[in-house]
């Protein structure tokens, strides 16, 4: 076999390889999201737990006027939390309380998210991701 050929060949035997390992994982990830799609959004104690902490106005006016609309049956976290609300704006409030209170673990997580693919040979920069060649 000429140089050529095995190279060609080498290089349609990688493209296969490439090409399986995405089927491969498309099908993973996709039953990862049928995984999460089957478990509802908060647990009936989240949610009971959320609830009582707006009711008693600890999460702010906002969030008060959000729980008393979602148990009138105005609404629904389902529909708040996926965009599809109206008054997922008075969620607005509270979640930027907890962005500002949680910002320096939310910072340490990424950083360790991104020392883990790192070491994997992933690169994760402002340009998007970048893999090793394999």
């Amino acid at each position: 076999m000429s140089e050529e050929l095995r190279s060609e060949a080498e290089v349609l035997a990688a493209f296969e390889a490439a090409r399986a390992e995405l089927a491969a994982s498309h099908v993973e990830l996709q039953e990862a999201i049928d995984d999460l799609n089957s478990r509802p959004l908060l647990t009936d104690e989240e949610r009971e737990k959320l609830e009582e902490q707006a009711e008693s106005g600890a999460l702010g006016e906002d969030m008060r006027t959000l729980v008393g609309k979602i148990r009138d049956g105005e609404d629904t976290w389902e529909a708040v939390f996926a965009g599809e609300s109206p008054n997922g704006a008075l969620l607005q409030g509270h979640l930027t309380t907890q962005l500002e209170e949680h910002l320096e673990d939310i910072q340490l997580a990424w950083e360790d998210l991104l020392d883990e693919e790192e070491a994997q040979g992933n690169y994760l920069g402002p340009d998007g991701p970048r893999h090793a060649a394999p």
